[in-house]
C-alpha cells in the first residue's frame, strides 16, 4: 500500500537525519542514543498519528459508499420487486431512495395498485419507510 510505503520512507529518512546529527555533535555515545531513541519516539508517534488520520478518513469514506451502496440496492429491489408484481409492469412508477425513504412517484391505474406498490416496497430489506406519491390514472 502507498500509505505504508511512504511511512517506512518517512520513518528511515528521520532514522538516518537523527543519526548524523548525533554523531555531528560532541559527546559520549550515550547522549547520541538517547538523541537517536528520542528521534526514533518523536518519529514514531508522528506515524502513528498519521496513520491513525488516514484509517479514520477511509473509515469515514467507508461508511459514507456504504450508505450510498444501500440506496442503490433497495432502489434496484424494490424495482425489481415491483416489476415482478402480478398486474403492475404496465405502471410507471419511478423509485428513489435516501438513508432508506422510499418515494414511489407517477401514476398507478388503481387505488388498490397503489396501496399494493406501497406494500411491495415496504418488505423490501432496508426500506424505513415509504412515501407512495402515485397518483391513479386511468
Amino acid at each position: 500500500m502507498k500509505i505504508d510505503n511512504s511511512f517506512k520512507a518517512i520513518f528511515a529518512s528521520m532514522m538516518i537525519v537523527s543519526g548524523l546529527v548525533a554523531c555531528d555533535k560532541p559527546g559520549t555515545a550515550e547522549t547520541a542514543g538517547k538523541k537517536i531513541d528520542q528521534a526514533v519516539e518523536n518519529v514514531s508517534t508522528s506515524t502513528s498519528n498519521a496513520a491513525e488520520k488516514a484509517n479514520d478518513s477511509v473509515s469515514k469514506q467507508g461508511k459514507i459508499a456504504g450508505k450510498a451502496m444501500d440506496d442503490t440496492e433497495i432502489t434496484a429491489k424494490t424495482k425489481a420487486a415491483l416489476l415482478n408484481e402480478p398486474g403492475m409492469q404496465s405502471l410507471k412508477i419511478t423509485v428513489v431512495t435516501k438513508d432508506g425513504v422510499v418515494t414511489l412517484t407517477g401514476s398507478a391505474d388503481t387505488q388498490e395498485n397503489r396501496v399494493q406498490a406501497a406494500s411491495v416496497t415496504k418488505q423490501i430489506e432496508g426500506v424505513k419507510s415509504v412515501n407512495n406519491k402515485l397518483v391513479i390514472s386511468k
